[in-house]
């Protein structure tokens, strides 16, 4: 079975996305019904009076990094402020994401499917708000002027034993012979995988998004040739309680649309976002074509899923396959989960209530005076 979230989290530095709760104080904005109302929230932003929802503590799979830009991009243009938030990105622990929201220590986190899913099975009450990476963090990747039908690949390199479980999936999925592959294991080394596409001793490579950074900074033009179908995934989701819904639903809605904007931002003009990355994480571009892979290879996940371009809208068909798939190979105890039970979307629209132009307008004139 394709475990995306796991393999997202070893390949990147295991942690979770923690929200603390939105404010504690006499001016916190909450919402009774759990929905707040994004009109409301986009009302009181123009007028410059939105209520104070206090510090969030953000706790994601990775340290501040550009495969994550939202942060980065949201707070370099004020975003969260406008929201009425602070965001303080907390250090990963060694416990699982959903465990820091289910034992009170924050109130929203980032998931991936199996994850949620096996606290779901064991007892935990959470709720899935918003599917923020739609991508799976595996794939098959070849040069760009390399094949684009996987049923004229004979070769391919393996960054790991473990990434023979891809090929399998994908060509069986598309009705090929997967022991009709040649599979070769060429190990983790950017250099090795990538003077291996380039002499064409493998017409792909089977690895995670971390490996075809890697690939990409060493100065190969690469694509992700996995079909569609595979590489749908719930690899992060917003997760909450219950009672934060209840307690913080405003803050929520607004954390969700600063987090929209950022991402957007992210996708609409690279060179800022990269220069804002490079800003905040400099340690990550000593070796600019890492920064500049990591930048590109961060595009398809954080595009939207959804081709009217909604930020953060949950695959529900996506989450059940991946449900269905967890209980046949025995990952879960339940015989059946009905997906429906614990997603809950009533904050996407909030989220996408900005103009995008404005985004657009903001992200250049940021570029205008610091490019």
């Amino acid at each position: 079975m394709r475990k995306t979230s796991m393999r997202l989290a070893a390949v990147a530095a295991a942690g979770a996305l923690v929200l603390a709760a939105c404010g504690g104080g006499d001016d916190e904005a909450t919402s009774a019904d759990g929905g707040g109302s994004s009109e409301t929230a986009t009302e009181e932003a123009e007028a410059g009076a939105v209520e104070e929802c206090g510090t969030i503590d953000l706790l994601q799979p990775i340290p501040e990094s550009i495969l994550f830009w939202p942060l980065i991009t949201s707070n370099a243009l004020g975003y969260f402020e406008e929201e009425g938030l602070q965001v303080n990105l907390l250090p990963g622990g060694d416990l699982p994401e959903t465990a820091f929201v289910e034992n009170g220590e924050a109130d929203i986190a980032t998931a991936g499917g199996p994850e949620v899913m096996q606290a779901l099975d064991a007892g935990a009450d959470l709720k899935v708000l918003y599917d923020y990476w739609n991508v799976a963090a595996e794939g098959l990747v070849a040069l760009a002027d390399g094949p684009d039908d996987v049923a004229d690949i004979q070769n391919v390199g393996l960054v790991s034993d473990s990434d023979a479980a891809t090929v399998t999936i994908i060509w069986t999925a598309l009705g090929l012979d997967p022991d009709a592959v040649n599979t070769i294991t060429l190990g983790d080394s950017p250099a090795v995988l990538a003077e291996s596409l380039e002499n064409g001793s493998v017409d792909a490579v089977a690895g995670a998004i971390l490996d075809f950074i890697g690939i990409q900074a060493a100065g190969l033009d690469i694509k992700d040739i996995a079909p569609s179908e595979f590489k749908a995934s719930p690899s992060a989701s917003f997760i909450v309680t219950p009672q934060t819904i209840e307690e913080n639903g405003e803050c929520i809605e607004r954390f969700l649309r600063a987090w929209a904007k950022g991402t957007y931002a992210g996708l609409v003009n690279g060179p800022a976002t990269q220069a804002m990355g490079k800003a905040a994480v400099p340690e990550e571009w000593i070796e600019e074509s890492i920064g500049v892979a990591s930048y590109d290879q961060a595009v398809a996940p954080n595009s939207p899923a959804e081709s009217d371009g909604t930020f953060g809208a949950v695959q529900t068909d996506v989450w059940q396959a991946q449900a269905d798939e967890l209980i046949s190979i025995g990952e879960l105890d339940a015989e059946t989960l009905d997906v429906n039970s614990f997603i809950d979307e009533q904050f996407i629209g909030g989220a996408n209530d900005w103009d995008r132009a404005e985004v657009e307008a903001e992200i250049q004139a940021w570029a205008d005076e610091n490019l």
